[in-house]
């Protein structure tokens, strides 16, 4: 790879590190799309009667942990139960590594709703970059 992708890699990394309400929209974005923050995607707490609808009490009530706090501002709908927080980012942060949610930011890119273009743009840089390297091998090899 060349050295323009790789800096474009790490400048998309620390964007992630560091802007963390970019940070939840690709979480959310991608759980959206294919499921990617299965067993850990929180949903703003105003949305919990919606999402167990038809549910039997008992059943609500066996998801619940006794951490769970309905005046908290999300709920976490986790492989464990039901959890509740008022930082989704932190929640998010501790269950996804940055490099991994950019590999599938890069591959769904198409699929999913960017609400920071200038992070949208460096992402499609990075397309962009990779295409050229992977022409660049390609030629290689055929003139090999």
């Amino acid at each position: 790879m060349t050295k323009n992708y790789e800096t474009l890699i790490n400048q998309a990394i620390e964007e992630l590190k560091t802007n963390g309400e970019l940070f939840v929209d690709m979480v959310n974005e991608l759980d959206s799309w294919n499921g990617y923050a299965d067993g850990f995607r929180c949903f703003p707490m105003y949305e919990i009667d919606d999402l167990f609808c038809g549910c039997k009490i008992s059943e609500f009530l066996d998801k619940l942990t006794v951490d769970f706090d309905h005046n908290a501002d999300y709920i976490v709908d986790t492989i464990y139960g039901l959890d509740s927080t008022n930082d989704i980012e932190d929640v998010y942060r501790d269950n996804v590594d940055e490099g991994d949610l950019l590999d599938n930011i890069i591959d769904y890119a198409n699929h999913i709703y960017f609400n920071d273009s200038d992070f949208e743009d460096l992402i499609n840089e990075i397309i962009d970059a990779r295409e050229a390297d992977d022409e660049e091998e390609g030629n290689d090899t055929i003139a090999a």
